[in-house]
C-alpha cells in the first residue's frame, strides 16, 4: 500500500509512463505493419500488371492490338482483382480502361508512371481521380515485342487500401508490454532519485544556514510532505535571515552611534572583563592596544578609579559618579558615570566618561578673569579715591599740589574708561554682536594712519616708526576698516610701549597666496617662550608691574586676535627674549590696483 503522497506520485508516474510507452510502441508497430502491407499491395499490383501484360499480345498478330478484346480483358481483370486497369498504346492513346470509355480519354503519354516505365521495369505514381474523389497508387509497365514497345499496362489501387487493420498488431502489443515493464522499473528508479534529491538539497541548506548564516533558496511547489517541509524550511530560513539582518543593522547603528560619541563608553561584565569600548575611550585614556574586549579592566586602563567605580556600582546597585585625573598621553580631568546593566544579579556595568578638561579650563579662566577684572578695576578706583580723599582733607587748598592730584584723578579715570570700553568691545566681538562693514580696505592707508596717530608718543621715547611694503602695487584686504585700524593700532601701540630703548618699529605687508600678511616688528624687550602661548589671553602680562606702569589694559592683544578671527584671518607671534617681537596678522586679500 502507498503510505504517502510521494509514493502515490511515483506509482502514478510509472503508470503514466507505461501508458505512454504502450501507445508509442503500438504506433511504431502499426507503422511497421502498414509499411509491410503497402509493399505487399504494390507487389500484387506488379503481378496483376504482368498478368494483364501477357494478355495484351495477340497470338496471331502480336503487332496488332484489338481494342475491343483489350477492353473486355481489362473489365474482367478489374472485376476479379478489384483494381483499376488502363492499357495505352506506345503513343499514349488509351486502348482500354476499366472505369472510363477509352475513346473519350486524353493522351496519357506524359504521365510520370508511363515515362518512368519506359526507362525502368515499373513506373510508380500517386494519382487523384477527380470524378471518383480517390487517390490511387499507380503501377505501370511497358509491353515489349521483339525489342519494340507496343503498349503500356497500368494498374491502380486506392491509397486507403494500403493501410493495415488494427487487429493485425497483436505481436507488436506483446513487445510493447515487455518494454513497458522494463521502462516502468527504470522510471521508478528515476523517480526515487528525484524524491531523494530535494532532501539532500534541504540538508545542504540547513548546513549553510547553521555554519555561516547563508540562506540557500529551495523551490518545491508540490503539496506533498516533502514540498511542505521545503516551504516551511524556506519560511524559517527567511525569518532567521531577517532577524539576523535586523540584529546586524542594529549592532551597526549602535556601533556608529558609539563611534561618533565624544563621550567614552566602556562596558564590563560581572568579572570586570571588558565587553565593549568605543573609540572615544581609547582617546581619553590613551589605550593603545588593538583589542581590549575580553581583557580585565584594570589591565587595559591601569586606572584604579575606574575599577573602584565598577565595584561601587555593583555592590550598591545604584548609579554612581566620580572624577579623576589622568596625565597620559595628556593631562585630562574625566568624570565617570557608572550604571548597572539590567539583570538580577547584576551582569555588568556601563561606564560613561566625560572629558571635563575644557570645562575646568574655562572655570579657571572665569576665576582668573573675575580676579583680573576686579584687580584692574580696583587699581584705578583706589587711586581715584585716594586722591579725592587727599583733596577733601585739605589738599584742595594746596595750590602747589592740587593740580597734580586732579591730573592723576583724570588719568586714572581715562584708564578706567579705556579698560571698560576694551572689555565691552571684546565681549561684543566674542559674542558676535559687533556689526562689521566688511569692505575692501587699503592696507597702506590703515598702516599710515596708525603710525601717524602714534608718532608723537614714539618720538617721546626716541622710537622711529617706519612703514614699508614689499609690493609695488596697492594691497587691499577684506575687513572692517575701523576694526583693521584697531588691529594695527593696538600692535603698533604695544610695540612703542615695550620698546625699552631707542630703536625702530617697522610696519610692513606683503602677499602670501590669497592672503596679505601685515606684520609689526620692534626691537624691544621681547617675550619669553613660556609666555608666548598665553600672550593673547585677557589681562595676561609678562611683567605685570611694568605693564601697569605703561598704562595698558591687558586686553589689546586679545582684541586683535578676536577681530582677526572675525575677519576670517589669524595672528601669530615670533619673539626671543631681549631681541624684540614680530606680530603678523593674515587677512584675505581682495585685489591689487596697479599704480
Amino acid at each position: 500500500m502507498v503510505r504517502s503522497r510521494i509514493g502515490t506520485y511515483i506509482l502514478l508516474l510509472v503508470v503514466a509512463l507505461s501508458f505512454v510507452t504502450l501507445v508509442a510502441m503500438t504506433w511504431a508497430a502499426a507503422e511497421e505493419r502498414r509499411s509491410a502491407i503497402r509493399q505487399e499491395r504494390i507487389q500484387n499490383l506488379e503481378t496483376v500488371v504482368q498478368l494483364v501484360k501477357a494478355s495484351v499480345l495477340n497470338e496471331d498478330d502480336p503487332n496488332r492490338l484489338d481494342e475491343d478484346r483489350l477492353q473486355r480483358h481489362a473489365k474482367r481483370f478489374a472485376t476479379e482483382s478489384g483494381l483499376y486497369l488502363t492499357i495505352i498504346s506506345d503513343g499514349g492513346r488509351v486502348l482500354a480502361d476499366s472505369l472510363y470509355p477509352p475513346r473519350r480519354m486524353e493522351n496519357l503519354s506524359e504521365l510520370s508512371e508511363f515515362r518512368n516505365a519506359n526507362t525502368r521495369d515499373f513506373g510508380y505514381a500517386e494519382r487523384l481521380l477527380v470524378d471518383q474523389d480517390v487517390t490511387m497508387l499507380m503501377v505501370a509497365q511497358r509491353v515489349v515485342h521483339k525489342g519494340d514497345t507496343i503498349a503500356f499496362v497500368r494498374a491502380g489501387i486506392p491509397k486507403a487500401n494500403l493501410d493495415s487493420s488494427p487487429g493485425a498488431i497483436a505481436l507488436v502489443v506483446g513487445c510493447i508490454a515487455i518494454g513497458t515493464v522494463i521502462a516502468g522499473i527504470f522510471l521508478t528508479r528515476i523517480v526515487e532519485t528525484k524524491a531523494v534529491d530535494p532532501v539532500i538539497d534541504l540538508t545542504e541548506a540547513c548546513d549553510a544556514l547553521a555554519e555561516n548564516g547563508q540562506m540557500k533558496h529551495l523551490w518545491n511547489s508540490s503539496r506533498d510532505e516533502l514540498g511542505q517541509l521545503v516551504r516551511h524550511f524556506q519560511a524559517m530560513a527567511m525569518a532567521v535571515t531577517q532577524r539576523e539582518t535586523a540584529l546586524r543593522d542594529q549592532a551597526n547603528r549602535i556601533e556608529t552611534v558609539l563611534g561618533s560619541m565624544v563621550e567614552g563608553v566602556l562596558a564590563v561584565n560581572a568579572d570586570r572583563v571588558v565587553l565593549l569600548a568605543n573609540q572615544a575611550v581609547r582617546h581619553l585614556l590613551g589605550i593603545r592596544a588593538d583589542k581590549v574586549e575580553g581583557r580585565p579592566l584594570i589591565e587595559v586602563t591601569r586606572i584604579r578609579a575606574l575599577d573602584q567605580s565598577v565595584q561601587q556600582a555593583m555592590s550598591t546597585g545604584q548609579a554612581c559618579s566620580s572624577e579623576f585625573e589622568v596625565s597620559s598621553p595628556v593631562r585630562r580631568f574625566i568624570n565617570i558615570q557608572a550604571n548597572c546593566l539590567p539583570g538580577d544579579p547584576c551582569p555588568g556595568v556601563v561606564l560613561v566618561l566625560h572629558d571635563m578638561t575644557e570645562l575646568r579650563r574655562l572655570e579657571n579662566l572665569r576665576r582668573e578673569f573675575v580676579a583680573n577684572v576686579s584687580h584692574e578695576l580696583k587699581t584705578p578706583l583706589a587711586a581715584i579715591r585716594a586722591y579725592a580723599e587727599t583733596l577733601h582733607m585739605g589738599a584742595v587748598d594746596d595750590a602747589e599740589n592740587r593740580g597734580y592730584f586732579l591730573g592723576q584723578i583724570t588719568d586714572q579715570s581715562d584708564r578706567l574708561h579705556d579698560l571698560i570700553m576694551d572689555m565691552l568691545q571684546l565681549a561684543r566681538v566674542e559674542a558676535g554682536q559687533e556689526v562689521f562693514d566688511i569692505t575692501d580696505v587699503n592696507v597702506a592707508d590703515i598702516a599710515q594712519w596708525s603710525v601717524d596717530s602714534l608718532r608723537d608718543k614714539a618720538a617721546a621715547k626716541d622710537i622711529r616708526l617706519i612703514v614699508e611694503s614689499a609690493e609695488d602695487d596697492e594691497i587691499y584686504v577684506r575687513a572692517d576698516e575701523e576694526g583693521l585700524r584697531t588691529i594695527v593700532g593696538n600692535l603698533v601701540d604695544n610695540a612703542v610701549k615695550y620698546s625699552g630703548k631707542p630703536g625702530d618699529v617697522l610696519v610692513r605687508w606683503h602677499n602670501e597666496g590669497d592672503q596679505v600678511a601685515i606684520s609689526v616688528q620692534d626691537n624691544g624687550i621681547g617675550i619669553p617662550l613660556e609666555a608666548q602661548g598665553r600672550i593673547f589671553e585677557r589681562f595676561f602680562r609678562v611683567d605685570k608691574a611694568r605693564s601697569r606702569e605703561m598704562g595698558g589694559t591687558g586686553l589689546g592683544l586679545s582684541i586683535v586676535k578676536h577681530l582677526a578671527g572675525s575677519f576670517g584671518g589669524s595672528v601669530d607671534l615670533k619673539s626671543n627674549l631681549d631681541e624684540g617681537a614680530t606680530f603678523t596678522v593674515r587677512l584675505k586679500r581682495c585685489r591689487v590696483l596697479t599704480n
